[in-house]
């Protein structure tokens, strides 16, 4: 599926209509994100919970917004937004155990970030997306070859428009939670 450019024109530029700021770390991010899963290694579920709560409560709730957000094609894997959450007043504690399962899951393989990668590069060298300088693109790719495809942290430019705060969660165990309100994905 990742070799397919309208896959991923699909999905890159769904979050390019939500979050027109983004900058190519964030698609790279989400690429990365849709394919590999988590960046982050979670060891102890005791201080993921201690981590994840410290977060929770210092940051504002925000109603309306997307709960979900799709970041792989056929919606395996999903953002949960945190701050949407926290709008709706409901136990932060019921999420930790999908989001443990969902971080240990094994999801895709570089060779499909790279594809993934390559075919949105192409994308851009066709015009079909138009946000990237051709240059910055090039500069950006090279510098991703060298570093073998790191996970990364959104840019400043996202943080600071869209104060982000999400985990990422197997679309399987979305069902087993309580949700309340309209979910939106």
């Amino acid at each position: 599926m990742w070799n397919d450019p309208e896959v991923v024109y699909s999905l890159v530029q769904q979050h390019l209509d939500w979050y027109p700021l983004m900058e190519l770390r964030d698609v790279f991010k989400l690429l990365y994100q849709g394919v590999l899963g988590s960046e982050h290694l979670v060891t102890l579920a005791e201080d993921f919970m201690l981590a994840l709560r410290a977060e929770f409560d210092n940051f504002t709730a925000v109603s309306g917004g997307r709960l979900l957000e799709q970041v792989h094609p056929e919606r395996k894997m999903l953002r949960f937004n945190l701050r949407v959450y926290k709008s709706m007043q409901t136990d932060l504690d019921q999420l930790v155990p999908a989001f443990l399962e969902t971080a240990k899951q094994t999801w895709g393989t570089q060779a499909e970030l790279q594809a993934a990668w390559a075919n949105f590069v192409g994308l851009c060298e066709q015009g079909r997306i138009k946000s990237f300088p051709l240059s910055s693109l090039n500069g950006f790719t090279a510098w991703l070859e060298r570093q073998a495809y790191p996970p990364l942290h959104h840019s400043e430019t996202y943080r600071w428009a869209y104060q982000p705060s999400y985990r990422l969660i197997s679309a399987g165990l979305i069902s087993s939670l309580e949700l309340m309100g309209e979910v939106r994905i």
